[in-house]
């Protein structure tokens, strides 16, 4: 769904300016920890307010040009999602207020298949965003 393409939000910053580890900010989780989210041509070294999950659907050479040399791991990692990636992505554009944290609660399995020669689970997983005050704002399940 193209209308299903944002997820805003904020980072915390640390003492020296750099981003300070966050694991459960979703935006951390997609361009830090997971590499999935992408600044757009890195090669000119700007660390930008904006990050691309580059399209599957793009010639590669075009994708790698853009986003340099991650493209591949980031469409290797979410053409096969793990439970927590998967969890992630899910939350993009459930709601319009500013997810802070994000937390998996872990359901039964209800699929499995290999997609482009690797395996692939998919749980009813509950995933559920925060706000910066720690109230749960969204939930949503694997399986609707």
């Amino acid at each position: 769904c193209v209308g299903k393409i944002r997820l805003q939000g904020l980072v915390k910053i640390g003492s020296n300016g750099e981003w300070a580890h966050d694991p459960d900010n979703p935006q951390y989780y997609l361009i830090r920890d997971r590499k999935v989210a992408l600044p757009l041509y890195p090669q000119f070294g700007t660390e930008p307010n904006g990050y691309y999950v580059p399209s599957r659907h793009v010639p590669r050479s075009y994708s790698q040009q853009m986003f340099g040399p991650g493209v591949d791991h980031s469409i290797d990692q979410y053409m096969v999602p793990d439970r927590d990636l998967l969890g992630v992505l899910q939350l993009f554009r459930t709601t319009q207020r500013i997810i802070f944290k994000w937390k998996r609660e872990p359901g039964p399995k209800i699929f499995e298949t290999n997609i482009h020669g690797k395996k692939f689970e998919m749980y009813n997983d509950t995933i559920i965003g925060f706000n910066r005050k720690g109230k749960e704002i969204i939930r949503v399940s694997g399986r609707r």
